[in-house]
């Protein structure tokens, strides 16, 4: 097969099955905090529950890199998915802080399996038929999936808006179907699995040390800060978007939730046009004092619409900033033997601090006795990431 068609295998395949994913799971996007409270339960208590998430998403990252590794990236990629399901059949059959709780673990070891996985997969396959990292393709991949995200989600407030285990069940069974057609795209073009490359058995010793090389890594540090900045200070608005700009704003879930996703597809698709284009420190610099301005801003101005707004702008700026995390992962991994375990290690110690984050959040709500003060500590996790600057080289990424 000529390299250009295999070429347009690679991006058909990582765009197709991030669109098929995220258009299911996203149907869930901005529920889940509307339907704990519905269903009695406190907003103290929903960072708590949702903290459950980052637990069940750290303790499966190493297994799920490991086994990525060693039995096949699609076949993690489609048990992903069916533990996501199992998730929301907890969601719809009981309906208590524990049940909740157990939900969000399983959707997070679900998510866990998923992390990294397409991107190993898609990345073996590039290194197979010699192909270079395609920054684009990662922009282009995030922009997709930012699309779906915004389908999935009006599918999901709209069926919301009929009873309120209907995007439930609607994420349900398109995830259950995920798997099939996952098989069905690679029987087509005629691919196959793959894993890392066979190795000679390793003593318990050996493997340690192989695990610790990558704290050694500039590559690695550079997406550590990355993802730990951005994710810690993401988290207060993914988990309290809907409860404040909806229930306490009062503007419209379905119109909230379509401005900020054209807004994170906005951002992506600026990405995409400037990453060529812009010093990728300069691109860091900008992108995170801009970040840090527009939370601080947002705390001390009381105006609905100037919130609303304000609220754009940091949605459109994650939407750039995704693409740049995206983008870098594909260039850090390229080359490593054991790419999904890299991932998995940066991911697993991400999450540690998010659950640490999340603990500390519901203190501080629960101390300031409003909610609004996450917009400064927010602030403050986004000063993370400029310590990715030293380590940062010309065209890096």
């Amino acid at each position: 097969m000529k390299k250009i068609g295999i070429e347009k295998q690679i991006v058909l395949i990582f765009l197709l099955f991030t669109a098929f994913f995220t258009l299911f799971r996203s149907s869930m996007s901005g529920i889940f905090s509307l339907f704990y409270a519905n269903n009695g339960i406190p907003d103290s208590s929903i960072s708590s529950i949702k903290s459950f998430q980052s637990i069940g998403i750290l303790i499966g990252l190493l297994p799920s890199g490991y086994l990525s590794d060693k039995v096949g990236r699609l076949k993690v990629l489609n048990l992903s998915a069916l533990i996501i399901s199992i998730s929301f059949i907890l969601l719809i059959l009981f309906r208590n802080v524990i049940s909740f709780s157990l939900a969000e673990f399983l959707y997070g070891i679900g998510l866990a399996f998923n992390s990294g996985t397409l991107l190993s997969y898609i990345t073996e396959v590039q290194e197979q038929h010699k192909i270079q990292p395609d920054t684009q393709l990662m922009g282009r991949q995030v922009i997709v999936l930012n699309l779906a995200t915004l389908i999935g989600g009006n599918i999901g407030t709209y069926l919301f808006g009929i009873t309120n285990t209907a995007p439930i069940w609607f994420a349900l069974i398109g995830l259950g179907l995920y798997p099939v057609f996952v098989i069905s795209v690679i029987k087509y073009f005629s691919l196959t699995d793959n894993k890392a490359k066979h190795e000679s058995t390793k003593t318990i010793m050996q493997k340690c040390r192989n695990f610790l090389s990558f704290f050694s890594k500039r590559n690695f540090w550079i997406l550590l800060l990355l993802n730990a900045g951005y994710d810690c200070g993401t988290q207060f608005i993914l988990n309290y978007w809907s409860i404040i700009y909806v229930d306490k704003l009062h503007f419209n879930l379905s119109l909230v939730y379509t401005l900020f996703m054209c807004s994170l597809l906005l951002g992506s698709a600026i990405f995409d046009k400037i990453v060529g284009f812009l010093d990728t420190k300069l691109l860091v610099i900008l992108n995170t004092c801009l970040m840090i301005s527009l939370f601080i801003l947002s705390s001390c101005i009381s105006n609905r619409y100037i919130l609303l707004s304000l609220f754009l702008l940091i949605e459109l700026l994650m939407g750039m900033m995704s693409g740049q995390i995206s983008a870098t992962s594909n260039t850090s991994i390229y080359g490593e033997k054991n790419k999904s375990m890299m991932l998995s290690v940066v991911s697993f110690v991400a999450e540690i601090l998010v659950s640490i984050s999340l603990f500390v959040s519901d203190l501080i709500i629960k101390s300031a006795g409003n909610i609004i003060v996450m917009y400064i500590v927010s602030a403050f996790y986004f000063a993370i990431i400029l310590f990715t600057v030293p380590l940062i080289r010309k065209k890096e990424y």
